[in-house]
Parts: C-alpha cells; sequence; structure tokens
C-alpha cells in the first residue's frame, strides 16, 4: 500500500508540475488582434468596414502609451511593433521557421507585459487623427489546462488571447459610441 501511495503522490504531483507550468507559460505569453471598424465605410450590407492605413498608440488607464501598432497592406490586418528593431513585427523572419519561432517567443513574452492593460488608443487613419480612444477588451486564458495534449487541433504551447476592437467614423473623424 505504501508504494501505491508513492507512485500516486508522484503521478499527481508530474501533473500538477505541468499544468502549473502550463499556466505559468500562457500568464507570460500573449497573442493580440486587433479590429478597427469604420463606420464611415457602412453600406447596405454591412454595418462597418475594416480600416486600413491604420496607426495606433495604445494607452493605459493613466493615458501613458504602452505600444504602437500599424496595418499592413494591402491586407490590413494590424500587428503591435516591439521597441526592438531586431523583433518589430517579426515578418522579416517568415521565410525562417526557427528564425520566426524565436522572433515570436520574444515577441509573444512582450506582448504580455502591456496587453493586459490596455484602456484607449490614438488612431491615425489617413488624414483623420483621434485620441483617447475607447477600447473594447476580450481577454481569454482558457487553454493552458490542455497545453501538452498531442493532438493537432489541441495542444501546443499555451498563450493568453487578447482582442482589442476600436470603432470610428472614418468619414466624419469620429468616436462612435
Amino acid at each position: 500500500m505504501k508504494l501505491f501511495g508513492k507512485v500516486l503522490l508522484i503521478v499527481f504531483a508530474g501533473a500538477a508540475s505541468v499544468l502549473g507550468w502550463g499556466f505559468w507559460y500562457s500568464l507570460n505569453h500573449a497573442v493580440v488582434y486587433f479590429s478597427v471598424h469604420d463606420y464611415g465605410l457602412k453600406s447596405a450590407r454591412q454595418r462597418y468596414g475594416e480600416a486600413h492605413d491604420v496607426f495606433l498608440v495604445l494607452r493605459d488607464a493613466a493615458n501613458e502609451p504602452l505600444a504602437e501598432a500599424h496595418s499592413i497592406e494591402p491586407q490590413g490586418y494590424i500587428l503591435a511593433i516591439h521597441p526592438d528593431r531586431q523583433i518589430g513585427d517579426c515578418r522579416q523572419y517568415e521565410g525562417s521557421r526557427a528564425g520566426y519561432a524565436s522572433c515570436f517567443k520574444q515577441y509573444s513574452r512582450w506582448l504580455s507585459t502591456w496587453a493586459p492593460r490596455v484602456r484607449s488608443a490614438d488612431v491615425l487613419m489617413g488624414g483623420c487623427g483621434l485620441r483617447a480612444v475607447p477600447v473594447t477588451v476580450y481577454h481569454s486564458n482558457s487553454e493552458w489546462p490542455l497545453w501538452w495534449v498531442p493532438l493537432p487541433h489541441v495542444g501546443g504551447l499555451p498563450r493568453q488571447y487578447f482582442s482589442f476592437s476600436i470603432d470610428i467614423n472614418g468619414r466624419t473623424c469620429e468616436v462612435v459610441k
């Protein structure tokens, strides 16, 4: 019976260590998605369109700058820009799997340091510049318990997910409430 208890203790300690490491890793790495909804692009088929040629300065509750982000054209998706030019937005490593993986590890670590504190953004889009635009933040950190599962659609290194949504009217250069 003592042997069974020791084996059970080792199994539980191992499982707790694996889950604990996954939780720690997820708190220290993040992925960020940006959406700038332009209600000036409203049509009969859509309430808003996705803004293009966007530059953002993300700010915390005290209005201190946290990070900058820019849209990648012509696709229009938005990426944060790491202050270290060797990292930037990691697009310079897209042709190298190892280079991109190394860059993204540092990039995702940096994202986790400021993403939880975003509350507003300065938006520059064409000739329109808006300060302190409210940002709707969606945060999820629910994948860490399954990071160790060796299936292609489950598992992998766990990260927090942040989605930042900004609503503006680019035609009138106003914040949409």
